[in-house]
């Protein structure tokens, strides 16, 4: 169910008033103790290989859920989060391959890191004698276990945090304090939850990534293959993963609890530099790591890499039935990178096979997911 108003967690006038200053208007404070069953949950989710080829996070274990592993004399952990939603330009067409909502502007990490910075360099100017350590998807510490705590949000059972304010469409840091503030506490239901029969997140994902509530495999996930994952998709994966260039939204977009979703007012994420769709053609005359650097530097999807990026473009070439491409997919397969060549060499095979693509040719949107593998 959706909350009948957006909650917002109560924090000291003082931390308001600095996060503001600073640009960050939804804070919460979260209590550093250690989670020693939520570790445990984590780690068999680690041994049961959950975590694919993301090795750093079974060394982040110990770290994880034990705050004063990371900031030894930490006492309060200061959480902001800020609202990345925008709606796309028109549908996806045959020759464009569609890229996260997160992604289409400047990096989030910088954008929320220098809001992040300038809020704790106001806390210690306050609290000379205080550590303020702040962080963006860049600390071992479970930023979304620790964020629930400090009433931002719950946890959704596609896995993501959601808030009565922005739903699911927002980025999440936090600054490790030793200076201890009140927790704001859990928020319990006050920011609505999932309706109960709601299988909507979980039946939407094309690769059966979500495996039920709350419980995600990310080696199937889109958004872990074309961001992650820098080897050779899958076969039986390929397909499923349709139009996606860089990332997905997909169990996000149908997610009822989205309904209040507002376009965000931050200005780095509006100003485009990757965009909601970005033209194969560019992407597969990509040449060099340098030419991909002078392109998208200050975008995640420099997270891909040419690599990533091109192996993606090659995939959703296929997917949408894009022939007119095939004579830049002949170049790429005798790129200098053996995975950007063998997909390429894929892509063909199945252009060549079946020049209509998955999308049944009619140029729409091209991710039906009823008729994707599961």
């Amino acid at each position: 169910m959706i909350a009948r108003v957006p909650f917002f967690p109560r924090a000291a006038p003082e931390l308001r008033q600095l996060f503001a200053e600073a640009g960050l208007t939804l804070i919460g404070v979260a209590d550093p103790a250690p989670a020693y069953e939520a570790e445990l949950d984590y780690r068999e989710w680690i041994e049961r290989g959950y975590a694919g080829s993301m090795s750093y996070l079974e060394r982040h274990a110990p770290l994880k859920y034990a705050p004063y592993r990371i900031l030894p004399e930490v006492k309060s952990i200061l959480f902001a989060a800020i609202n990345y939603f925008q709606r796309p330009d028109g549908k996806p067409q045959r020759d464009v391959g569609r890229v996260a909502r997160y992604a289409w502007g400047r990096d989030y990490h910088k954008v929320m890191g220098a809001k992040l910075r300038s809020a704790a360099r106001s806390l210690a100017k306050r609290y000379p004698q205080e550590r303020f350590k702040p962080f963006t998807d860049s600390t071992p510490l479970s930023e979304r276990y620790y964020a629930e705590r400090a009433g931002i949000g719950f946890t959704g059972r596609n896995t993501l945090l959601i808030s009565s304010q922005f739903g699911s469409w927002f980025l999440i840091g936090e600054v490790l304090s030793t200076r201890y503030f009140e927790a704001s506490g859990p928020a319990g239901r006050s920011h609505g939850g999932c309706p109960s029969n709601c299988r909507k997140c979980i039946d939407i994902c094309p690769t059966g990534a979500l495996l039920g509530p709350h419980r995600i495999d990310a080696r199937r996930c889109i958004s872990y293959l074309t961001i992650e994952y820098k080897g050779s998709i899958p076969l039986e994966l390929r397909p499923a993963i349709g139009d996606w260039l860089f990332g997905c939204d997909l169990c996000q977009e149908i997610c009822p609890l989205n309904l209040r979703e507002q376009q965000t007012d931050v200005e780095d994420f509006v100003r485009v530099k990757a965009g909601s769709t970005l033209q194969l053609e560019e992407i597969l005359s990509i040449e060099t790591d340098a030419a991909f650097t002078e392109r998208f530097a200050g975008s995640p999807l420099m997270r891909a890499k040419r690599r990533g990026l091109l192996r993606n473009a090659c995939i959703v070439s296929a997917n949408n039935g894009a022939s007119g491409l095939l004579p830049l997919l002949r170049r790429r397969s005798a790129d200098s990178d053996p995975i950007i060549a063998e997909h390429a060499r894929w892509a063909i095979e199945r252009l060549e096979e079946d020049p209509g693509g998955i999308s049944a040719g009619d140029g729409s949107e091209s991710s039906d997911h009823r008729s994707r593998p599961r």
